[in-house]
């Protein structure tokens, strides 16, 4: 158990954030709150975390597992030992502005704030909102739970800690290209949504079911470029596929069977 993170270790680390920048150097590099410190970085996300242990959405983590330039991924348990993946967005508004793309025309984003740490709580609560819309029509996602400044918590798709393999980690065959297009066709039609940032490396593969993941990029069918997002990730899908040695369709082809039916 001493790997895991609990409420007691955040609690640690934020009075080591509130101490003085010596006492922040001598942190134990082994210990819990060394930890949470180095991989969550500041107070903000620190209160946001411990604000989750005490309204009974999270019990305790158990390490990072996956990270990037933009988020940090957790393994997390909920009080009803329930697996959850918590994603905490990196506070670097940098990163963020590069994508204001897919907020700026987004009808459901208005007079938004694109400066700092709410640049990054938008990019949230829009990842949570997409996975929500994705959800309730019965799409194959994560269950979204939670979302609370620049922190998503939401089911975790894996056994014990480990994901489910991508798309790109695993065997493929002609049967996941057809099903990732429909796939791609229900999520347009049936949520009115374009992921907007579709690879390999953001589907899962669990046995025969594909589960798509990472909607932070996603964005409303009345988004002003919605139809360029939507040809490039069926475009994406394509070149992954014919890499793998399985015929493709064409995707202009794909991208006019999807929108037929739009006015």
């Amino acid at each position: 158990m001493s790997s895991q993170i609990d409420n007691r270790a955040i609690k640690k680390a934020l009075n080591k954030v509130n101490n003085s920048a010596k006492s922040n150097r001598s942190l134990k590099k082994r210990s819990e709150d060394y930890q949470v410190f180095q991989d969550v970085f500041n107070k903000p996300t620190l209160l946001t975390l411990y604000s989750l242990f005490n309204n009974g959405t999270l019990s305790y983590l158990n390490g990072i597992v996956n990270s990037g330039k933009e988020s940090n991924i957790f393994w997390g348990v909920t009080p009803d030992g329930n697996d959850v993946a918590i994603k905490i967005y990196l506070t670097v508004a940098s990163e963020f502005r590069k994508r204001l793309q897919y907020i700026e025309g987004d009808h459901r984003f208005k007079n938004i704030n694109t400066h700092g740490h709410k640049l990054i709580e938008l990019w949230a609560r829009k990842e949570f909102k997409n996975l929500s819309k994705a959800y309730s029509a019965n799409l194959p996602v994560p269950k979204p739970i939670a979302v609370k400044q620049n922190v998503l918590v939401m089911d975790f798709l894996g056994i014990d800690g480990a994901p489910y393999p991508t798309l790109s980690e695993t065997e493929v065959e002609e049967s996941d290209f057809e099903e990732l297009l429909k796939l791609i066709k229900q999520l347009y039609q049936q949520s009115n949504l374009i992921h907007s940032d579709l690879s390999e490396y953001n589907v899962f593969k669990n046995s025969n079911d594909l589960i798509l993941f990472d909607f932070g990029s996603a964005v409303d069918v009345s988004h002003p470029m919605s139809k360029d997002f939507l040809l490039r990730d069926i475009i994406n899908i394509c070149k992954f596929f014919s890499k793998r040695g399985i015929t493709t369709l064409d995707a202009e082809n794909i991208f006019k069977e999807i929108t037929e039916n739009d006015v």
